[in-house]
């Protein structure tokens, strides 16, 4: 699917998504042209799914990370239903469907604790959920979401 010179390319866009063509071919020892078709052929086979910006959140005032672990009522149709309300929630960076005793894992990224409380207040009112756990992150001592891509473009 990848060959040498695409984990190339990739490894450099991982240090830096901005990097022009020019700068990417020099790093790769490409052309430009090279790197420019490979790039739109990793983008059409979707190894590329987009270019993004890492934002500071406590500089964006979004002072409070948590996790809240939430199980809903055993029915398929239960689980279909808090999907389709859970993904509407702004406040919410990431939902995962668990294997597990809960059902999704899902982070938060808000600008304090009274505005955790009132979303986990809502998530309670939803009559499909039918418990929660919070967890608060105190510190983050890791932050690095190139690091398992570039064990894997080697």
């Amino acid at each position: 699917m990848i060959d040498k010179k695409d984990k190339k390319i990739l490894v450099e866009l991982l240090k830096d998504g901005r990097k022009s063509f020019v700068n990417l071919a020099r790093s790769c020892r490409m052309t430009r042209q090279s790197v420019f078709s490979r790039i739109k052929s990793l983008k059409r086979k979707g190894v590329i799914k987009d270019f993004t910006v890492n934002l500071s959140q406590k500089k964006l005032g979004l002072n409070l990370k948590a996790y809240i672990l939430i199980s809903a009522y055993p029915s398929e149709e239960f689980r279909q239903r808090a999907i389709k309300t859970l993904v509407k929630f702004p406040q919410f960076s990431q939902i995962h469907i668990l294997f597990g005793r809960f059902d999704f894992l899902i982070e938060v990224l808000v600008k304090d604790i009274d505005e955790l409380s009132n979303i986990v207040g809502k998530i309670h009112k939803l009559e499909m959920i039918s418990r929660t756990e919070t967890i608060i992150v105190y510190k983050n001592v890791k932050h690095n979401l190139q690091h398992p891509f570039e064990d894997v473009l080697k």
